[in-house]
């Protein structure tokens, strides 16, 4: 049980620090004396990125795809892109966790793992299992997916396992064709007793993308007075 422990949470953490994206922002030094607002950096077409890597450049991208795709927008435009951002965020979350449950699990039906039994089987993928449902539960209670929805993800991942599972001869189909995935593969959904939280915007000195590129640009100006005096 140790070493599934073991690889379960280097799986998690390769999955992790691969496909996590998040804004690039820089605290130029001197700049906005006694402020502890950050800036974007490589936010304008044409920058250089002291950063150069896939993620970095999807993300600028996405950034002129998705906030600055029209020079202007109303207030209300402005809004929905922001929910909409954070939507995306928060998919992107939990199906990147029910990615690490899939991946081991097509590993197993291809012969890249192999378990000897079905407790070791188990045992290697209950912890990204756990993680995978929690955070489906986490998505839901924060209001970005429904609960049947939910309940639908989580049971295709069951599912998942008892195919492979039954595949493997681990275990006879059940006789009763309507009978829950967890049931079968002896598996209990983990409880999650987390709340909502309030959205980001809703905390205290939060920026939205437009605040942080006007800081930016600001910023860029007087590094050109400064040069040029």
């Amino acid at each position: 049980l140790g070493a599934a422990a073991v690889a379960a949470g280097r799986r998690r953490g390769v999955a992790k620090a691969a496909s996590t994206t998040s804004v690039v922002l820089v605290k130029p030094a001197g700049a906005f004396v006694g402020g502890t607002g950050h800036t974007v950096q490589g936010l304008l077409r044409g920058e250089e990125d002291a950063v150069s890597s896939g993620i970095t450049m999807r993300l600028r991208r996405t950034c002129w795809n998705l906030w600055f795709k029209k020079s202007t927008y109303k207030n209300r435009r402005k809004k929905e892109l922001r929910n909409r951002s954070y939507n995306i965020q928060m998919i992107n979350r939990y199906k990147r966790a029910m990615r690490v449950v899939t991946r081991y699990l097509k590993g197993v039906r291809n012969g890249r793992e192999n378990p000897a039994n079905f407790e070791e089987f188990m045992a290697t993928v209950k912890d990204d299992l756990d993680h995978a449902c929690l955070t489906i539960d986490e998505v839901c209670v924060q209001g970005v997916i429904k609960k049947e929805g939910a309940a639908g993800r989580k049971d295709k991942l069951c599912w998942y396992v008892r195919r492979v599972a039954i595949e493997k001869g681990w275990l006879e189909p059940p006789e009763d064709r309507f009978e829950k995935s967890m049931v079968t593969i002896g598996y209990k959904m983990p409880v999650n007793y987390k709340l909502r939280e309030p959205r980001p915007w809703q905390l205290p000195g939060w920026k939205s993308p437009y605040m942080l590129k006007r800081e930016f640009d600001e910023w860029k100006e007087s590094k050109k007075q400064e040069a040029a005096a």
